[in-house]
């Protein structure tokens, strides 16, 4: 009897927290924030989409361009390229990438290799944004020009990482705000694994649209 009590207690205490949380993310706006992020997702996919093949319909075909705008560069530059633009400001949409990785003889594993240099690269943005405690006028700085992706991830912490590494919200500035507002270590290694799958699910989506 003792113990169908206690089961009976953690089960409520359980649906509490759960109610206790949905009304927070309720009251806080996160529902909408998702539903926006996901709107802005699908329209990204949409949108690249239409690229695509208007490219290969009117233009030429992405072997070509690629060929064209990379001269030739060695694949070790490419992704050197791609590298640093993830550990800093993901100044050039990863996507593009993506589509490059169609043109070369392995494409998913040259995606897979995408996927963790920007993982890395998240890492290394994170740690960033540790240093970056230690130079107070950097801090003020970052925090006035970001102030509301900061606001987000001291609200909903984890959601907006993992957020940010499925969605179009910038990855690389919410792993160097996440390191500023000191968020744990650990588990920010763990959820941002997800920006791996991200790699992989729009590699999908994409490459059945691309003509070689």
């Amino acid at each position: 009897m003792e113990t169908q009590t206690t089961s009976t207690q953690k089960h409520t205490h359980k649906n509490r927290t759960a109610d206790q949380y949905h009304n927070y993310y309720k009251r806080t706006g996160f529902y909408k924030f998702a539903l926006k992020n996901l709107f802005w997702l699908l329209l990204s996919i949409g949108i690249l989409i239409a690229i695509i093949v208007f490219v290969q319909s009117y233009l030429t075909d992405f072997d070509t361009l690629f060929k064209s705008i990379l001269k030739d560069m060695d694949l070790v530059y490419v992704f050197l390229l791609f590298f640093i633009s993830e550990s800093v400001l993901g100044l050039i949409p990863p996507d593009i990438f993506i589509l490059w990785t169609k043109t070369l003889a392995h494409p998913y594993l040259n995606v897979a290799l995408l996927a963790g240099l920007s993982y890395i690269g998240g890492i290394n943005s994170y740690f960033l944004g540790k240093l970056t405690q230690k130079i107070p006028r950097v801090k003020t700085y970052i925090i006035k020009k970001e102030e509301k992706h900061y606001r987000q991830i001291k609200k909903w912490g984890s959601w907006v990482i993992i957020i940010a590494a499925l969605f179009p919200l910038p990855f690389a500035i919410v792993c160097i705000l996440s390191g500023m507002v000191d968020f744990p270590v650990k588990r920010f290694l763990l959820i941002t694994l997800t920006r791996i799958i991200r790699f992989f699910i729009f590699a999908f989506l994409l490459y059945g649209f691309i003509h070689l």
